[in-house]
C-alpha cells in the first residue's frame, strides 16, 4: 500500500481545499494508494472537511516517511529541498502560479507531476519556461450535496442571485443597477457557508458570479449551471474552461453597466430557457467519477511520469 501525504493549513472552507478534499477521496478509492492529511497546528477544527469527514490524519509532518507527496499552493514550503526523491503530485488551481513575483511560481522549478484544473492554468505555467516534469489538465469537477427542489413561481419575477464575497463593491454597484427592474434581488455577502450559499443560488433563476478578475477555474459558475440558473458572469481566465458566451452564459465586461445589462437581456423565461438548458448539459460533463477515473490513470503510470521529471535541479 502506497501511503499518499497531503498538507493542509485550514483556516476556512474555499473551493481549493475542498478540490484537494476530492483528491484525498480519489486516492483512497484507488487500489494500492492510501491517502494521509497532515493538518497544521493552526487549522480551524469547525467545518473541516478533513477532521470531520472520516479521513485519515497524520500525527505529525513527516513527508520522509511518506511514499507519494500530495502538494497544493504553498505547501512546498513545508518540503526541504534535500527530501530523498520520492514521487510528487502538484494540484496547481490558479494563474497566479505563473505570475512573476508571486512565491508559488519558483516551486513550478520543483520536481513533480503537475494537474491543473483548467486548460487556462496549464497553458499559463507552460508558457513560463520553467516547469519541472509532466503537466496534465484535469478539470475540476462538481460536488454538490443535495439541495431542495427549485419550486417555480408563476408569475412572480425572476429571482436574481449575485455573489458579493469576492467583489462586494462591484456586486452592491450592479444590484443598484437592477433596483428599478421588475425582479428580487438577493446579494451574497461573503462569510456564508457553503450549504447557505448553494442553497440560495439554487433559488436563483438568475445567477450573477463575481470572480475575480483572475480565476483557476471558478467553480461558482460551473455550480450555478448545475443549479438551474441562467448564468451571468464576467470573464476570469480560467472560467472559460466551461463558460461560452451566447451559449451556457453571459459574458459582459467587468463593469456594473455591463453586467446589469446582460441581467436584463435575461428577465424573460423565454430568454432563460436555452441558457439554463445548455447549462445544465454543460454541468453534466464535469463529474466527480470522471476526475476520479482520470487520476486514477494517472496514478497507474505514477513512477514512469515522475521518471520524466529533473531530479537535480
Amino acid at each position: 500500500m502506497r501511503r499518499v501525504l497531503f498538507h493542509r493549513q485550514y483556516l476556512g472552507y474555499s473551493g481549493g481545499h475542498g478540490k484537494v478534499r476530492d483528491y484525498a477521496a480519489h486516492v483512497d478509492a484507488c487500489p494500492g494508494f492510501e491517502a494521509w492529511t497532515w493538518l497544521t497546528p493552526d487549522s480551524d477544527p469547525l467545518d473541516n472537511p478533513w477532521a470531520q469527514g472520516g479521513f485519515r490524519l497524520a500525527d505529525a509532518w513527516r513527508p520522509d516517511e511518506a511514499d507519494v507527496l500530495f502538494l497544493g499552493g504553498l505547501d512546498w514550503e513545508a518540503v526541504p529541498r534535500d527530501l530523498p526523491g520520492r514521487p510528487v503530485l502538484n494540484l496547481v488551481q490558479h494563474l497566479r502560479h505563473a505570475d512573476a513575483g508571486d512565491p508559488r511560481r519558483a516551486f513550478l522549478r520543483r520536481p513533480a507531476v503537475r494537474i491543473c484544473v483548467s486548460q487556462p492554468v496549464a497553458e499559463a505555467i507552460l508558457a513560463t519556461g520553467e516547469v519541472n516534469g509532466p503537466v496534465h489538465v484535469i478539470p475540476a469537477a462538481l460536488d454538490l450535496p443535495p439541495l431542495p427542489a427549485r419550486t417555480p413561481q408563476a408569475g412572480a419575477p425572476p429571482r436574481i442571485a449575485i455573489t458579493g464575497g469576492k467583489a462586494p463593491e462591484l456586486a452592491q454597484a450592479v444590484a443598484a443597477q437592477l433596483a428599478a427592474d421588475a425582479a428580487a434581488l438577493d446579494v451574497l455577502p461573503a462569510g456564508l457557508g457553503r450549504t447557505e450559499f448553494l442553497a440560495r443560488l439554487a433559488a436563483a433563476d438568475i445567477a450573477v458570479l463575481l470572480p475575480h478578475e483572475r480565476e483557476g477555474f471558478y467553480l461558482p459558475g460551473l455550480e450555478a449551471m448545475a443549479l438551474g440558473c441562467a448564468v451571468v458572469m464576467p470573464d476570469a481566465g480560467g472560467n472559460r474552461e466551461y463558460a461560452r458566451a451566447g451559449l451556457n452564459a453571459s459574458i459582459p465586461a467587468r463593469a456594473p453597466e455591463a453586467i446589469a445589462a446582460a441581467v436584463r437581456g435575461l428577465l424573460s423565461e423565454g430568454a432563460r430557457a436555452p441558457r439554463v438548458s445548455a447549462g445544465l448539459a454543460t454541468a453534466a460533463g464535469y463529474t466527480l467519477a470522471r476526475e476520479r477515473a482520470a487520476f486514477h490513470a494517472l496514478l497507474g503510470r505514477l513512477d514512469q511520469e515522475w521518471a520524466a521529471c529533473r531530479h537535480a535541479c
